[in-house]
């Protein structure tokens, strides 16, 4: 995160741990810890944190004051940072004493170090004219926890600006120096949010003014009555429906999106089509950078932390997705939008469907130039956990939709049973149709069977032909010439298909 949005107890830090700690900082081991993105919940302040570790925070508002602890989970190292109003004003000395005192009250059998290390940084105004100066003092110590373990520490003071740092590290005596590093990092990872603090116009705190406040949100509502968010009052809006929405400062740089993107399996649809998003199924931080990629929006997608959230994914599981593939993340990344560098977070749901047709990713999103997104922050974290689904819109809309489902069976299966009569019946047709062509057919090549010339007759009375001649009642053969030339040589021949088919019998 960019350090131009650190406030003075950040340059305090900073001075402190490269003029006594900074060879100890620079240990191999920190650089190889995982480590993953806390937002404080007062939005006074973020922190990239080693994963697994907890972090515990207080915040009270008059005087101005906030402190949080990283512990990692044993408890064995911790990490703690007080900031706020000094409680001495300007006098670093008097905080100094102050915070000892408030260490002996703490652990009664503490035992300081014989020598503490300090150090006096020079502070300029605006116009580089000389503004005080601020103390730095650095002191080390063990003492004995209730369980009676020892514990070793070293303990950072700055003063003297109007304003207080105080910050701790900790581990169980003897290995404070090989836990110093990945500590000392995490506290390096602190970033303050903008605001939190007023400053005078020397660059100075400015010792009983009124601390800046937060940014003023007003309540939004999205159509139809799918839900609400707060947003400035300024932003812009665009409500893509269905609880979708996108919300952008004046400047149209500073997004807020809640949005859904479908997905269509290769097996289903050709990868080439545009404006259609292809792709077997995937993880959300994935699948929004593909999804922003396809379709304009960023690109060189870079992840910082990505967060599986198990827990999301077994409620999913128990109540909504059954066996449907389902993954959850949240994701901090940055990338590029419309040629300039940018910084987001992300919460996103992929679902996929039970024939592996596709899937869709739902996602809550903040975007803000990469310069700007420390500062942006507190403000679009406020706006995000203000977001809400109107529950009975969403509970209507799924009714909606399991009656649509149910029409739509029922419809297909009427369509199903139209189309299998209608192919019964034109079987039944092409059938009969086959069986009039073959009887035509037979009928053809022998129309001059006895059925046409049955009987004819003669001076015999009447006889009866086939083929091979003619034939008396008693079988006696009158002549050997098929159905009796003399009968059928002057005849014309006809096409009797005409006859038949009036003359044919009907199936029943």
């Amino acid at each position: 995160m960019d350090a131009k949005k650190s406030t003075n107890l950040l340059v305090a830090a900073g001075l402190a741990v490269i003029a006594f700690l900074g060879p100890l900082a620079a240990d191999a081991g920190a650089a190889q810890v995982q480590w993953e993105n806390y937002v404080s919940k007062h939005y006074t302040f973020t922190i990239m944190k080693p994963a697994g570790w907890v972090v515990q925070e207080g915040y009270q508002d008059s005087p101005r004051m906030w402190a949080f602890s990283v512990t990692d989970p044993k408890g064995l190292y911790q990490a703690v940072t007080v900031h706020g109003i000094s409680p001495t004003g300007r006098d670093a000395d008097g905080l100094v004493r102050m915070v000892v005192a408030d260490l002996f009250k703490q652990a009664p059998g503490l035992q300081l170090a014989p020598t503490a290390r300090r150090r006096q940084v020079p502070l300029a105004d605006a116009n580089g004219r000389p503004a005080g100066q601020k103390t730095i003092v650095l002191f080390e110590g063990v003492y004995a926890n209730q369980q009676g373990q020892r514990r070793q520490f070293r303990t950072l003071v700055a003063g003297g600006d109007g304003l207080m740092l105080n910050q701790r590290i900790e581990a169980p005596e003897g290995q404070l120096t090989v836990a110093a590093p990945l500590l000392l990092q995490t506290l390096a990872n602190l970033r303050v949010a903008k605001g939190v603090y007023t400053f005078d116009e020397g660059g100075s705190f400015a010792e009983g003014a009124p601390a800046e406040q937060q940014t003023q949100l007003v309540p939004r509502r999205l159509a139809n009555g799918w839900g609400a968010y707060t947003a400035p009052a300024n932003w812009q809006q665009v409500d893509l429906g269905n609880a979708q929405v996108i919300a952008c400062d004046p400047t149209q740089q500073v997004f807020l999106i809640v949005a859904k993107a479908d997905f269509v399996s290769p097996r289903y649809y050709n990868a080439r089509v545009p404006n259609v998003l292809c792709a077997n199924f995937m993880s959300p931080s994935r699948a929004l950078a593909f999804a922003c990629e396809k379709q304009g929006h960023g690109s060189n997608f870079r992840y910082i932390a990505v967060h599986e959230r198990d827990d999301m994914v077994r409620q999913m599981r128990a109540g909504l997705t059954g066996g449907r593939p389902c993954g959850v993340e949240d994701f901090l990344y940055t990338f590029t939008h419309k040629g300039k560098a940018y910084k987001g977070f992300s919460l996103g749901i992929c679902t996929g469907d039970y024939m592996n047709a596709g899937f869709s990713l739902s996602h809550f999103t903040i975007w803000a130039p990469a310069d700007q997104f420390d500062a942006w922050v507190p403000t679009l974290a406020r706006m995000l956990a203000s977001y809400e689904i109107n529950q009975k819109k969403a509970a209507e809309c799924v009714v909606a939709g399991l009656q649509r489902y149910y029409a739509g069976i029922a419809q297909l299966s009427a369509t199903i049973a139209r189309n299998s009569e209608q192919m019964r019946r034109e079987n039944l047709e092409l059938f009969m149709q086959r069986g009039r062509v073959q009887d035509y057919t037979s009928y053809l090549t022998t129309r001059m069977i006895m059925g046409e010339y049955d009987y004819l007759s003669s001076s015999f009375g009447y006889v009866r032909g086939d083929p091979s001649g003619l034939y008396t009642p008693d079988g006696h053969r009158i002549t050997n010439e098929p159905y009796g030339e003399s009968i059928t040589r002057h005849m014309q021949e006809i096409n009797t298909r005409d006859l038949y088919e009036t003359t044919r019998p009907r199936p029943r």
